[in-house]
């Protein structure tokens, strides 16, 4: 029996209808959900939450201040800040608004360079501290990134070392003597390497939401199969091919429509890179989890097996997909077990 074009839109049109009924608590859960962490994002922003660990200087001279300049740009745990009396910083320090505080006392820094360096700068901490220490890296490393220019031309100038050639020749011996104490093992050094030195694989900047949203749209589509199977009883019943119709709209609705709440739900979220690149992302989300979903009706025959496997599932879409983590950075060789399960082909669009 030919079925007509307006009937198998019809047939669609039901299957929509039946999806968005039987989902409609899920849907409003997820969606409203969503928005209210976008509002609660909106009105706190997490760059409010990150102030990291405050550390006060003091500087009494010009070379303290541009020090403390130096300080106050560097990125990382710490936030160096100004202190225009050391009284008040130490009083911060007590009650507990600064971690700890550095006073740079005049004339500190001609003082490190004529070799005295005991007592030049003062360190204030409470009992309570545990993270004063880790500051002496960052403090020292920036201090002697602006001294180590001075001991240069202290030496330079010690050997006698004027301008031009002789100038660029102190240099290369410099250099040469650098690699020869390195060479023969007559002293020690550190060497600091960046990631892309290494050539090691840079941190991923995993987008954790955007993994979640993925989660749920696999979940969605997990439950739309589930539907679908309770009815397949009742399709086979239906006479020539409308029953294939509906089974085959019913798995096309259950794609289209999870994607189409997590498309929302990304919207909502303010995670989205741009209208087209995520149209693209979703759209080859939807071939793979659609080829997936017809894979799996294949050796799944009952819900009830489906819906027993789904915290299986959904676990190991949170473990060995790229929502959280990214398992061969810990487990190399093991990657492609992620490569089971839909969620990573989404989110290695985005990677």
């Amino acid at each position: 029996m030919k079925i007509k074009k307006n009937h198998r839109i019809r047939i669609y049109l039901i299957c929509c209808k039946q999806y968005f009924i039987k989902f409609k608590s899920w849907i409003l859960v997820f969606t409203f959900g969503l928005l209210a962490m976008r509002i609660y994002f909106y009105i706190n922003p997490a760059e409010d939450k990150m102030q990291g660990i405050n550390v006060g200087v003091f500087a009494e001279d010009e070379k303290g201040r541009e020090l403390l300049d130096k300080l106050e740009g560097v990125e990382g745990i710490f936030r160096f800040q100004a202190c225009q009396d050391k009284e008040e910083m130490i009083r911060q320090i007590e009650n507990g608004t600064l971690e700890c505080g550095y006073v740079l006392p005049e004339g500190f820094y001609e003082n490190i360079l004529r070799g005295r360096k005991v007592r030049q700068i003062t360190l204030y901490c409470s009992p309570a501290s545990s993270a004063h220490k880790i500051s002496y890296e960052v403090f020292f490393s920036e201090l002697f990134e602006i001294l180590s220019e001075d001991i240069l031309k202290g030496y330079l100038e010690e050997n006698h070392f004027l301008e031009g050639k002789e100038l660029q020749e102190a240099r290369e011996r410099l250099l040469a003597l650098n690699r020869q104490y390195k060479g023969d093992g007559s002293t020690f050094h550190f060497v600091y390497e960046t990631t892309e030195e290494k050539e090691a694989s840079r941190p991923e900047n995993l987008n954790t939401l955007r993994g979640v949203i993925g989660v749920i749209i696999f979940f969605m589509c997990l439950l739309g199969l589930g539907s679908c199977l309770d009815q397949r009883t009742l399709y086979r019943l239906l006479p020539g091919k409308t029953g294939k119709i509906f089974w085959s709209g019913s798995i096309h609705v259950a794609v289209l429509g999870s994607v189409l709440i997590g498309g929302v739900c990304i919207l909502l979220s303010g995670t989205g890179g741009g209208v087209f690149n995520e149209i693209k992302g979703l759209f080859i989300y939807t071939l793979v989890l659609e080829i997936y979903l017809r894979g799996l009706q294949l050796f799944i025959k009952k819900s009830k097996v489906l819906y027993g496997l789904l915290p299986i599932m959904l676990l190991g879409c949170c473990l060995f997909c790229p929502v959280f983590i990214k398992l061969d950075r810990y487990l190399p060789g093991a990657d492609w077990v992620s490569y089971l399960f839909p969620v990573t082909y989404y989110l290695n669009f985005f990677i």
